[in-house]
């Protein structure tokens, strides 16, 4: 007689998130802007100390301020990611995309193609209606200079870095946390919303720069939703601070940096976006709209098949105990 079995018991499963993602999320910005603004007035504070001579230009600083944060702000979110989410960096969107490295590479020429596109169209529309006008003086005289040249050709991985961390914070962490408990889409609008309301400090704002910039996060977490990796929201994040500030020569959230040219763009400022730059016109808006129908899904995007692979695994089968 074969004697019975009792069969293994099913491993316990791994520990959940702690509480809900939207206060989970609260507090991760809280601890953003935290570690940001004691990065930034200890750097401050030892630049005034040894007498260094800190860089004239409010948009260098805030670039250099940023890149010094990156440690800061990524402790604090391994920090997150350990406690209270229980997952690893991955699933911040930090790989490569849906495709693998092909897709990458793809990538790394599109998005940035089609972000200098969407700058150039504005341009062209600014250019074309009767009561604005956009005229190119020539290069910039600063950038002549080797010192100009350089400082243009540092701007581009600078920008590269800023956009990357932000993309880290708001589609990495807050996004990717709200779509535990809500539909992608409303976690789009939810971390757009704090993206604008965050960049809303920035000098010079008005109404429809809060709009656009909610807007922008959201065109941001389509990329995002659409490969499963912040690699193309990066790109496109940082080219088009870069294409702004250094190309086009305008404002950029309400700041200048170095440029290659000399720009003056004149009209009303629902349409220049003035002092804000093109963040802050209601021409940017009109063109953001459809490119957010454009990008929208229209087949099944990888978070909702990997919940719907997760729930088929969790469904008990017919028949079953």
């Amino acid at each position: 007689m074969i004697p019975e079995t009792t069969p293994a018991a099913a491993p316990p499963p791994p520990p959940g998130p702690v509480g809900h993602p939207a206060v989970r999320s609260f507090f991760y910005l809280v601890a953003f802007v935290l570690a940001q603004g004691l990065t930034f007035g200890a750097v401050l504070l030892a630049v005034k100390q040894l007498g260094w001579r800190a860089p004239t230009s409010e948009g260098h600083v805030a670039l250099l301020l940023f890149a010094l944060s990156a440690p800061a702000v990524y402790g604090v979110t391994l920090l997150f990611l350990r406690v209270l989410d229980r997952r690893d960096l991955a699933s911040l969107g930090a790989r490569w995309p849906d495709g693998g490295v092909r897709r990458a590479w793809r990538q790394a020429w599109t998005a940035p193609l089609a972000t200098l596109a969407v700058l150039g169209v504005w341009m062209a529309v600014v250019e074309g209606l009767p009561l604005s006008d956009v005229e190119i003086e020539g290069l910039a005289p600063a950038v002549i200079t080797v010192g100009g040249a350089l400082q243009l050709l540092v701007l581009l991985p600078a920008f590269l870095l800023q956009g990357g961390i932000e993309e880290w914070v708001f589609r990495g962490y807050v996004f990717r946390a709200l779509k535990e408990r809500w539909s992608w889409w409303a976690a789009a609008l939810v971390s757009s919303a704090a993206f604008g309301l965050l960049h809303s400090v920035n000098p010079n704002v008005t109404v429809a720069a809060v709009v656009n910039t909610c807007l922008a996060g959201f065109v941001l977490a389509l990329l995002v939703e659409r490969s499963g990796s912040l690699w193309s929201a990066t790109l496109a994040h940082g080219v088009w601070n870069f294409g702004v500030a250094s190309l086009a020569s305008l404002p950029v959230s309400g700041v200048k940096v170095a440029r290659l040219l000399d720009v003056g763009v004149t009209g009303p400022p629902e349409i220049t976006g003035a002092a804000f730059g093109p963040e802050g016109s209601l021409v940017l808006t009109a063109l953001s709209i459809p490119l957010v129908l454009l990008l929208w899904p229209r087949h099944p995007t990888p978070s909702e098949t990997a919940v719907s692979s997760e729930e088929d695994r969790n469904a008990v089968p017919d028949g079953g105990a």
